[in-house]
């Protein structure tokens, strides 16, 4: 029903603000087990075996975003096309900066959704981590900003990475890849040929976030991967697998993982998402 009422939404989601509506903004910060994330800093305790890591990556899609009426009904926000960081109804958070260990990534920063919604009372926050499904298999090298973003695109078939936060243990144990990521995106998606988009992906992995209580004035939605990556060894790799967890199936590495993203994954069952809080 939910993905109903967004898809009736959708077409007022880029609409010019007119008499009566307001500005709203929605704030994001990027943590790293309760501390502030930066490119420059490195974090202790992380994982199974209290790894300590840097971070060179930390980037996520968010769309779909509504806030909620008093009577539970959603009012989709109209975010700003700022031809850089919003399209439409999808908006790339991007928390590095080129310094430190980010040296693959970018000088800009964006830790906010900004739009605007008629005026009225509201009771909450709704939004999909992730890219909606017709937007995810596209070119992007032909796609609107934020969706040329190539670090954050797969494949035509798999579309883009939703999450991509890149953990790089100190003290690796063993000589595997350096790198523990941690990238949630589609897979097993069905398509004609390789540069054709699939008509489903049996694993869709959005993340569907509901903040009841949630006030853009008072609150900030805090992303920190900690939590779900509690119970995983930072400091190892399963053989023959991709570095860390990157959402495909019959990797041990996903096996504690991807419940905590909300996301059921070979043998175990959904859990409850850990990614996203409100503080």
């Amino acid at each position: 029903m939910k993905h109903a009422l967004f898809a009736a939404f959708a077409a007022t989601l880029a609409v010019p603000a007119f008499a009566g509506d307001m500005t709203v903004t929605i704030p994001f910060a990027a943590e790293i087990g309760g501390k502030p994330f930066a490119c420059a800093q490195t974090y202790k305790g992380l994982g199974a075996t209290g790894a300590e890591v840097a971070v060179s990556d930390f980037r996520v899609f968010v769309s779909q975003a509504a806030l909620i009426r008093a009577d539970g009904s959603l009012q989709p926000i109209a975010l700003d096309q700022d031809g850089q960081w919003q399209s439409g109804d999808v908006a790339l958070l991007d928390f590095e900066d080129a310094t430190g260990a980010c040296t693959n990534g970018t000088q800009g920063t964006h830790s906010a959704l900004s739009g605007t919604v008629p005026e009225g009372s509201y009771t909450g926050l709704v939004f999909t981590v992730g890219v909606p499904f017709e937007q995810n298999h596209v070119d992007p090298t032909l796609a609107p900003a934020p969706l040329n973003t190539t670090a954050m695109f797969w494949n035509w078939q798999g579309g883009y990475k939703f999450v991509r936060i890149d953990l790089v243990p100190t003290d690796r144990k063993d000589t595997g890849p350096k790198g523990w990521f941690l990238h949630l995106g589609s897979t097993m998606c069905d398509a004609p040929s390789k540069t054709s988009a699939p008509l489903a992906c049996k694993h869709e992995n959005r993340i569907e976030v509901r903040l009841d209580g949630f006030d853009p004035a008072r609150n900030t939605i805090v992303i920190d991967p900690a939590p779900v990556v509690a119970e995983a060894d930072l400091r190892t790799n399963a053989p023959e697998t991709s570095p860390g967890c990157m959402s495909f199936p019959g990797d041990a590495d996903c096996m504690t993982v991807m419940a905590r993203l909300g996301q059921p994954y070979m043998d175990v069952p959904a859990g409850t998402q850990a990614l996203i809080s409100m503080r």
